[in-house]
This record gives C-alpha cells, sequence and structure tokens, in this order.
C-alpha cells in the first residue's frame, strides 16, 4: 500500500523561532529612554570599554583577552559559520547567540596580528589566521589576507602540525583565487614526517585532486584523490582495530576483577572523508561527461534597493552535498567584499546551487525568493554571473497577532506586490515540540481570497507525520491541522509572476521594531474537539479509531468522523503495511466525496486505483480532481496523468502530458518514464539523449547526468550487436509500457549486468 502525497503541497516554514520571538518581545523598547539607547550606541559603548581594557593589559593577560573576546566569540572557530544559512533545497538557523561584534572590522584585525605574533603557538592561532583572512577577504584585500599567512608560518615549527594547516590553507586561497602556480608550489614543498597526521594528508590529496582537475589532468586527479581516501580511511580502521583490541583484554581484566566490559568506540565519518568522496564523485561524474576542464561562477549579493551586502557567506555546493548542511568541508565557499561580489575560480563541472550565510541583521525583513528546483549548470570553461538578490518580506493584513475566528470562512488579505500574476497560500499549525503545514490555495490571483472553514477542515492532504517507531508515535497535528481549536495556526503567501518565478513571499526572519510588523498566528475556534480528537491527541489512534467508526455508525453523514477515520486507517496501512486497511478506507473516501466533494478526495481515489491499475476508475477520479481543483493540473499532475495514459496505450496522449510536465518542473523527475516512452514508440538512442542532457533530474540522491550517462552506455553497448540489442530494448520496453511490472522484475533477477539492464531498473524505479 502506497499513500501518494503531493510532495510539493507540503512546504517548510520557517517562521520565528520560538527563542527569537522570546528575545523580540523581550527586549523590544518600552520607554524613551531605552528607544535612545539604540543598540548602536550600545555597542559602541561596549567597544570603547573593551579597548580600554586592552590598553590597560600586557603580556598573556593580554592575549587572554585578544583570545576571549575575538577568537573564542563571534564564530571565531569557523569564521564561515552565520546566524543563517538559506538555500533552495534547504535553510537553517544555528542556536547560538546572534553575531554581535562589539569592535569593527580595523580593530579586529590589529588585535589579530598582534596575536599571531605573540599569542601561543597552538590550534588557537590556526584559528586567528583564519578569523584575520576573513576579516581581509571582507574588506576586498585579499592580498592581505594571504600575507597574514605568510606571516604567521614564518612564527612557527615548519615540522608543526599548525605550520602545515596553515600551508595547506595557503594552498587552498590560491586555488580558489585561480593561481594554479602558487597552489602548486606550496602543495609540493608539503611533507608530512609524522605518523598522526593523517588528516592534513588527506587535505593535500583533496587540494592535490583539485588542482590537477584545473590543469586538464582528471584522470591523475581521480587516482589521488582515491589513494588518498584510501590511505586515510586504512589508516583510521588500523587505530580502531587497536582500540578494539586494547578495550578488549581490558574488559577480559575487568571481568574477572568483577567489572562490566565497555565497548569499543566505533569510527564515524569524518569531514575529511565527506571532502574526498564527493570530490571523488564530481570528478567521476565530469569524466563520464567528458568535461574536464573548470569554470568559473562569480556574481553579487545586493538587496533589491541596489545596497550591496558585504561580509556575508556564499556557498557553491554540488548536486550530492545539497541535502546536508553547511559544513567546514566545504569547497565553494567565500565572503562577499564590501561591494557584495564573490568568485569562484576552478570550479569542477556540474549541477549546483547557492546557498547564503547570512546575520540575523543583514536577513531581517529580507527574503531570497530561491525555488527548489533552481539549479546552476556548470560547464567547462564557463564564467557564469549569478548575482543574487534580496527582496523585501511581503506584508499581512489579515488574520493576524493572534485573531481569533468564529466564523464559517477565514478571510485572508495581504499587500499587492507588483508584478505578481497569482499568490499560493500555505497555512500550519504548530504546537510545543511539533509543527505542520501545507499549501491551502494555489493560482489566487487577488491579495485577498475568502477560504471556507470546511475547506480548511476536510481539504488538507493525506500525509501524516511520525515521530519514532509505532502507530502510536504518529504526530496528531498532521491528522487535525485546521481542526484543533486548541491550536495557533500561521500563514504564509508567496507571489509569483507570470512565468511561475517567486518574487517574494511574506515568511522570513522580522526581528526589530521596524520589521516585525504583522505576525501571521490566529485562532480557529469554530468547532470543539470531540471524544474521539482528543484521544488521537493524547497519542491513543487505536482508541480513536474505534470512535470514529461508532461516530460514522450513529451518523452515516458525520463527514469529520468520516474524514478522520479515513486518514488514520491509510496512514495505519502505510505504517503496518496492512494493505486491507486501505482497501477498507476505500467506500469511506467515496462516500466522503460526495459530502464534501474536495479536490485532494478525489486525488487520493485517483492514486488508489492508478496503482490497482484500474484505468476506468483512474480516468474518472482523475477527471473529477481536475474538475475540483479548477486547473489543468501542475506538472506533478500531469506526470502521473502521462504515466497512466501510456499505461493504457494512450502513448501520444501521454507524450504530449510528459513534454509539458518536464517543461515546468525543475527536478524533472519523472524523466525516465519520458525516455521509455520516446524510445518505445522508435525514437533513435541519440535524439533521447537530447532529451535527458535537456531534462536534467534532481531528485533526492540522484545525479543530473544520470540518465545521459545511462544512454551513453546504452549506445555503447548497442554497438556490438545492433539488431538483437533493439528487439531486447523494444521487447523490456513493452512490458515496461504495458504495466507488464512483474515479468519485469522477473527478468531484472535472472539476467546479468548490462547497460540496458541497468537503463531498465532505473525506468521501473520512477515514481
Amino acid at each position: 500500500m502506497r499513500i501518494k502525497i503531493k510532495i510539493k503541497h507540503l512546504v517548510s516554514f520557517v517562521l520565528l523561532p520560538a527563542s527569537l520571538l522570546i528575545l523580540l518581545f523581550n527586549f523590544l523598547p518600552s520607554s524613551k529612554a531605552q528607544m535612545e539607547e539604540s543598540p548602536a550606541i550600545q555597542s559602541n559603548l561596549a567597544r570603547t570599554e573593551l579597548l580600554k581594557k586592552l590598553e590597560s593589559t600586557t603580556g598573556s593577560k593580554r592575549m587572554e583577552l585578544i583570545q576571549t573576546n575575538i577568537i573564542d566569540k563571534e564564530h571565531g572557530y569557523d569564521p564561515y559559520r552565520y546566524d543563517v544559512n538559506i538555500g533552495p533545497s534547504m535553510s537553517q538557523w544555528n542556536h547560538d547567540e546572534p553575531s554581535i561584534s562589539d569592535l569593527q572590522s580595523e580593530d579586529k584585525i590589529a588585535l589579530l596580528e598582534e596575536y599571531i605574533l605573540d599569542g601561543p603557538a597552538n590550534n588557537t592561532r590556526i584559528f586567528a589566521v583564519k578569523l584575520l583572512a576573513y576579516e581581509y577577504d571582507a574588506l576586498g584585500r585579499r592580498d592581505d589576507g594571504d600575507q597574514a599567512l605568510n606571516t604567521a608560518a614564518k612564527q612557527l615549527d615548519s615540522n608543526s602540525s599548525v605550520a602545515k594547516e596553515l600551508a595547506l590553507l595557503q594552498a587552498e586561497r590560491a586555488l580558489n583565487r585561480g593561481d594554479t602556480t602558487a597552489a602548486e608550489s606550496i602543495l609540493e614543498q608539503t611533507t608530512f614526517p609524522y605518523e598522526n597526521q593523517k588528516d592534513l594528508e588527506a587535505q593535500k590529496a583533496w587540494l592535490t585532486g583539485r588542482l590537477l582537475f584545473t590543469k586538464g589532468k582528471a584522470q591523475e586527479a581521480l587516482a589521488v584523490v582515491t589513494n588518498g581516501l584510501v590511505s586515510y580511511k586504512k589508516y583510521w580502521q588500523d587505530i580502531h582495530k587497536q582500540m578494539s583490541l586494547v578495550i578488549s583484554n581490558s574488559d577480559k581484566d575487568s571481568e574477572a576483577a568483577g567489572s562490566s566490559s565497555s565497548s569499543a568506540p566505533t569510527i564515524g565519518t569524518s569531514e575529511a572523508e565527506m571532502q574526498l568522496e564527493a570530490l571523488i564523485s564530481a570528478i567521476q561524474s565530469a569524466v563520464d561527461m567528458g568535461s574536464t576542464s573548470t569554470a568559473v561562477v562569480s556574481g553579487t549579493l545586493t538587496r533589491s534597493d541596489g545596497t550591496p551586502i558585504s561580509r556575508a557567506g556564499i556557498f557553491l555546493r554540488a548536486e550530492s552535498e545539497v541535502n546536508h548542511s553547511i559544513t567546514a568541508a566545504e569547497p565553494y565557499r567565500i565572503v562577499t567584499d564590501d561591494e557584495g561580489r564573490f568568485e569562484f575560480h576552478g570550479v569542477i563541472p556540474g549541477f549546483y546551487q547557492l546557498q547564503l550565510g547570512l546575520s540575523y541583521d543583514q536577513i531581517d525583513g529580507w527574503t531570497w525568493p530561491v525555488q527548489y528546483d533552481d539549479w546552476i549548470e556548470v560547464k567547462r570553461d564557463d564564467r557564469l554571473n549569478e548575482s543574487i538578490v534580496l527582496q523585501p518580506l511581503l506584508e499581512l493584513q489579515s488574520p493576524i497577532n493572534q485573531e481569533t475566528i468564529t466564523g464559517q470562512s477565514v478571510d485572508f488579505h495581504w499587500k499587492a506586490v507588483e508584478g505578481a500574476a497569482y499568490y499560493r497560500l500555505s497555512g500550519g499549525v504548530s504546537m510545543v515540540g511539533s509543527s505542520f503545514s501545507s499549501q491551502i490555495r494555489d493560482h489566487i490571483t487577488d491579495n485577498q481570497v475568502s477560504i471556507p472553514v470546511d475547506e480548511l477542515y476536510y481539504n488538507s492532504g493525506f500525509s501524516y507525520g511520525s515521530g519514532g517507531e509505532g502507530f502510536e508515535s504518529i504526530d496528531p497535528l498532521s491528522f487535525l491541522v485546521f481542526m484543533n481549536p486548541e491550536a495557533r495556526f500561521s500563514w504564509n503567501i508567496e507571489a509569483f509572476d507570470a512565468d511561475g518565478h517567486l518574487l517574494t513571499r511574506s515568511n522570513g526572519y522580522r526581528l526589530n521594531e521596524d520589521t516585525v510588523g504583522n505576525l501571521p498566528f490566529f485562532y480557529l475556534k469554530e468547532r470543539e474537539l470531540t471524544t474521539a480528537d482528543r484521544l488521537l491527541l493524547n497519542k491513543k489512534p487505536d482508541q480513536a479509531i474505534e470512535i470514529y467508526q461508532k461516530n460514522v455508525a450513529d451518523d452515516p453523514e458525520d463527514a469529520h468522523a468520516l474524514h478522520m477515520l479515513v486518514k488514520l486507517m491509510l496512514a495505519k496501512s502505510s505504517l503496518t503495511k496492512d494493505d486491507s486497511l486501505e482497501d477498507q478506507a476505500i467506500p469511506l473516501l467515496q462516500k466522503l466525496i460526495q459530502l464534501h466533494p474536495y479536490s485532494n478526495y478525489a486525488f487520493t481515489l485517483s492514486q488508489y486505483y492508478f496503482d490497482h491499475a484500474d484505468w476506468k476508475s483512474y480516468n474518472e477520479y482523475y477527471s473529477r480532481y481536475i474538475e475540483l481543483s479548477q486547473t489543468k493540473g501542475d506538472d506533478y499532475d500531469r506526470s502521473i496523468n502521462a504515466t497512466a495514459l501510456m499505461h493504457q496505450g494512450k502513448l501520444e496522449e501521454a507524450r504530449e502530458q510528459f513534454a509539458m510536465a518536464l517543461e515546468h518542473d525543475g527536478s524533472h523527475r519523472f524523466i525516465g518514464s519520458y525516455l521509455a516512452a520516446e524510445l518505445y514508440v522508435g525514437e533513435s538512442l541519440s535524439s533521447v539523449m537530447t532529451l535527458a542532457e535537456h531534462y536534467p533530474e534532481h531528485s533526492f540522491g540522484h545525479n543530473g547526468y544520470r540518465w545521459p550517462q545511462m544512454l551513453k552506455q546504452l549506445i555503447a553497448e548497442r554497438t556490438k550487436q545492433p539488431n538483437n540489442f533493439d528487439q531486447e530494448l523494444k521487447e523490456k520496453l513493452g512490458w515496461y509500457v504495458n504495466g507488464q511490472t512483474d515479468v519485469l522484475k522477473q527478468w531484472i533477477d535472472s539476467t546479468k549486468s548490462s547497460a540496458l539492464k541497468t537503463f531498465i531498473q532505473a525506468v521501473l524505479a520512477v515514481s
């Protein structure tokens, strides 16, 4: 049993973290005297006091003060750590204190230079140098940053780990600015005399691989990085074996003495491993596609009024890396200078996304209107300009500021956005430790809309949340959603132009009195919780199901009980793999759509009959879904319907639907099915290759070049026996098109590895 969830309808809210809201309301000025003492004045007073304290201190005490107030503060151990990271695929905020400095950049530069000369020659010096170079870079003085590294290196024993790390940092900076000669010279001179410097050796292998690829030596680069990874892993595996042996012997002694034994520590994936593995993946993909020279990616970060944003982090992240948080192992990262400029050299061809690192002050009241499927394709020898412009947050007008609504509809109003062709309304619910949100209505052409409460109640989708194992771990919020009068709701508006490009949104960071505006919170108290609802909120879903069933038996037209019963049965079916529960829920859902003809009910029914290849029923409910949603269907709907048409033998209609869907779906997640349909009707491998290159797939865990790579392998395999290959390809595609999945799986299980098998497996996995 498979519950089909419209993934695009599940949106991630970045509403103000509760801690920030508390800070906001606790610290907003409450009197004229407080208002006059602005943060700028407070910061200036703190700066003056700190500088006076430093002037009266000498020696080690002065070094301690510099370390405490600069290096240990403001993300000093990683200058590229920011309050907020924002990107198309993910956004996050750090939970430490906001990075507010009492010192000016010139102050920090002078003090850090002093610390590098007079401070202790330990790892803290590394942090001081990194922070100093960062400060120079933010001022556009990158040469001074390089000189700071040179000065620091001269103070150290050249064989020390600190000196080696500084040398590698110098090589990395040379690579990043495109100076391969300097990078090569530094790397050639950097050797590691001590066994305990394996992490630094791995770092050198990573940098050498990047250097060799930049010089056009892709295969050499791949060999160096692969050997570096093998050597690094072997070293730590040997260490782990030795530790295990020591602990094992210790446990025997402890056991003899009656003590409890302890287990050997396990080794996780380190940042060095992550760097090397990601580089191997990037180089191999580029080699497979014949792209063996690098590119340059540059741009500016500004606000829509033209103001440049300096001291912001810019991260150019490879497709394989965008689904995890930013780490210190990022290969392409830079800080914007005083003009908001950034530039990456030596970029390996592939697909990338830009991500930003910002302070709360920089993002306060602004948003980056980036979308999930915004990708940058970097080709060999490219010189790309990818400028980023922040837009003011959209202003909400009602319902706002904890308003309580008891009527039969909710009237949403917001400030109109210039150039907007339509808006998307999303809403959510949050309680302690949990939150849930979803799309409410799309393609709203006015800056206001009235939504009946019944639509909020019953058209909220069939997704569900889980906080652990077992049915009782489900998240009640995702079932009741707007039906819970005890919950506080939030809402968000996104504005789009006629081409579907996001212009701005209301959801974002509003952190001071000038930018906070109207808070998007309201209560909906049109109904009261039933006994079954309260059982569900108390995490007793099985007991809730029994009561909902009794309510339906007593009153077959109890839409609320029917709705909740269907959602819970479908969720339980999915969690327990009991398909009979889904079969039992479908008649109830058919009755429910008669009581409340909402689009999500029709969509869920259409997907049930899709899974069962009941095409007559599928077509009926898909048509009903399109009618109720008052749209022609979006890219996801069209792709699903194109697949259904293909399995019904309606290939021309299917091909048209695939083409329309893929043109608007940035993920291109159904490209495999489209390619299969095109090949089945007789299109050549080379023409289908062109389609695969035009529609790169960016589904989770997939490389945008995987379909072109598979087709290249098919073309190569075909050259051996063209006629036999063509016959077998036609046969296997026929099984797929005609829905003979079991026959296809049997063939996959019984046949040996080949390019055709790999391709058919990938096609079969499209969903």
